[in-house]
């Protein structure tokens, strides 16, 4: 793959509890030349996005005590706070129904997309939406 499309020295934290799930992920985003960060739970997810101050997020949204809402309001909180750029956020989830889209949009997320994430897309959607960040 042409190394100007991959997505070399970009950080992105990578929250999901299910181990499968996130090895794939993890091992997908590194093999486009990601630094990734893996956590299984949206603390361990909110405490590596606030130390790292990431390119991205993909966090799942269904998670164990606390859900990808609680993250993302935390980091986006923390973002104002600092002055920082947010972060590329990306909600990932089983759901379907329009309005957990929706409420992903409202409550910080920039992009949603439906579980099992498509390799291609998820990777065209990150390298688009990091560029355009970097851009403004």
């Amino acid at each position: 793959m042409n190394a100007a499309l991959r997505l070399d020295q970009t950080t992105i934290v990578l929250v999901e509890d299910d181990p499968q799930s996130r090895a794939s992920l993890a091992s997908l985003l590194e093999s486009e030349g990601a630094h990734v960060v893996a956590a299984a739970d949206a603390e361990s997810g909110i405490e590596a996005a606030l130390h790292l101050m990431p390119d991205a997020v993909v966090c799942d949204l269904d998670l164990p005590e606390m859900d990808g809402f609680y993250l993302i309001q935390r980091l986006r909180d923390h973002e104002i706070r600092g002055d920082h750029a947010p972060a590329v956020a990306i909600a990932l989830t089983g759901h379907t129904d329009e309005s957990w889209r929706l409420r992903s949009i409202g409550e910080g997320f920039q992009h949603f997309m439906t579980k099992p994430a498509q390799p291609d897309a998820l990777i065209t959607l990150l390298r688009g939406a990091i560029d355009a960040r970097h851009a403004s």
